[in-house]
Formats: structure tokens, sequence, C-alpha cells
């Protein structure tokens, strides 16, 4: 009996032992197997030189049992703890950003009605020249249509808080949120498009410029001073025509289309936005 109860107790000494050290941080578990450890060691000590009865074993062995389950609910609860507070802290940060984020589409679709309503109006002018309504007598209607294929505005979206969203560090927490999740995908799909269409519509003007420097009525044209010459270009000619159908692709057609459709899209998400922000207030 007392070889049994030894070799019992050994077991029972290095099982806590083992299990502490495998699932546990060094530290923590030098703590979680001390105290039921000490009295079943005290009594294998005491086993060497007295016939003790299993009693007393079996007793030690739920006191370290006991120790074991205090030990673990005194964990848990820490743990828990720390993750409500990991919680709290992490919707604050996100309602911040949430809050940079709104600051930047409000800013987004201001600056998009600003553009729509500008290509909106060069637009009709375009349509004026492909549709050969001006000629030599009639130019002065529009002025403005001699620089059609030398003029755009870039559309660039605000990106703070979208990097700021990205970088949140729970991002398995996030992507449960379909808010963020639909803001993500916004930015995704609308940022490197609109990007795009900004360098081609910069590029296009930048070509027409320095082909139209090689006209000798040039000089005349940057001062708004207008010739003969000059005017039956910007009226009359195919050529002028031609690139002022190609300009009115890429701009109307293509980027303000891109705007207008991001604009719609950012005013409902920014809707939800401020509903998220109310409700957590």
């Amino acid at each position: 009996m007392q070889r049994t109860n030894l070799l019992l107790g050994f077991i029972i000494v290095l099982t806590i032992a083992f299990l502490s050290f495998q699932i546990l941080d060094f530290e923590i578990a030098v703590d979680f197997v001390r105290f039921p450890i000490v009295p079943l060691l005290t009594y294998l000590y005491v086993l060497k030189f007295n016939d003790t009865k299993s009693f007393f074993f079996f007793f030690l062995c739920f006191y370290a049992i006991g120790e074991i389950f205090l030990v673990m609910i005194g964990i848990l609860l820490a743990l828990q703890v720390n993750n409500w507070n990991e919680n709290r802290k992490q919707k604050v940060e996100i309602n911040n950003i949430l809050k940079t984020v709104s600051y930047d589409m409000e800013t987004d679709t201001l600056v998009a009605s600003q553009v729509g309503r500008l290509y909106d109006s060069l637009q009709k002018y375009s349509n004026r020249i492909i549709n050969k309504e001006l000629n030599r007598d009639n130019y002065q209607e529009c002025i403005q249509c001699a620089s059609l294929t030398t003029f755009y505005s870039p559309f660039n979206i605000q990106t703070k808080g979208f990097e700021l969203l990205r970088n949140v560090s729970n991002e398995s927490a996030n992507q449960k949120d379909s808010l963020i999740t639909e803001i993500v995908q916004l930015y995704t799909l609308y940022k490197p498009i609109i990007e795009k269409n900004n360098e081609r519509l910069e590029n296009e003007v930048m070509k027409n410029l320095n082909e139209l420097k090689n006209y000798p009525w040039f000089v005349d044209l940057s001062q708004g001073k207008f010739n003969e010459e000059m005017i039956i270009y910007f009226t009359e000619s195919e050529d002028y025509r031609k690139r002022v159908a190609l300009h009115n692709m890429l701009a109307s057609n293509n980027h303000l289309a891109m705007i207008k459709n991001y604009k719609m899209q950012a005013t409902e998400v920014l809707k939800r936005i401020k509903t998220r922000l109310e409700e957590n207030e």
C-alpha cells in the first residue's frame, strides 16, 4: 500500500507539473503548480517513515485538485476581464476611425458634386463641337470651346480614415462587421479606377498641349486672343472635333461616371456610419 501511494503521488505531481508548463507561460505555471504540489511532496516525504492511512492520501489529492480549480477559475476570470477591456478599447478605436472616414467621405461627396457640375458643363460645350453647331460666324457663343481638350479637373479620394481602418489590429473582429467590410470594398473598388482615370486625362491634356504649341497661333491662344486661322481650327477642323470627342469620352463617359457612382455609394455608407456613431454615443 505504501509503495502504491508513493507511486500515485509521484504520478500526480508529474502530471500537474507537465500539464501546467505545457499550457501556461513559465511564470504562471510556477504559481499554478506550487501550492498543490507542496502538500503532495510533504505527504510523499511522510510516506517514507509512516504507514499513513489511504484517507490522508486522498484528502491531499482532493486538496490539490481544489487548488487547481481555484487557480483555473482565477485565470479564466482574469482572461475574461482582459478580453472585455480589449474589446472596449477596440470599440473606441473603431469609432474614432469611423469619424475620420465620415469626414473623408463628406469631403469627397462635396468635391464630387463640384467636379460633376463642371464636367456636365464641359459635356454640353463638347457636344456643340461634336455636332458641328459652331462656325467662324458664331464662335463667340462658346469661347470656352477652344480649351475643351486642354482642361481637366482631377478627383482624389481622401483615404486617411481608410488607411487607419486597414491598420486596426484585430482583423478577425473587423471581418464580421458588415459596415467595415462595405467601407473597405468601396475604397478598394473605386480608388484605383479613379486614380487611373485621373492619369489618363492628364496624359491626354498634356499630349494636346504639346501638339497645339506647334501651331503659329498658340501664343495668341494662351493670351485669349483669337485670329481667323485659330477660329477655323476650333470650329471647323475635323482634327479638333476628334480630339474633343476623345476627351469627352475620357472625361464625361468614364471619369465623371465613376465619380458619380462613388458619390452615390459613399453617401449611403456615410448614412450607415452616422447611424453607428449615434448608437454608440
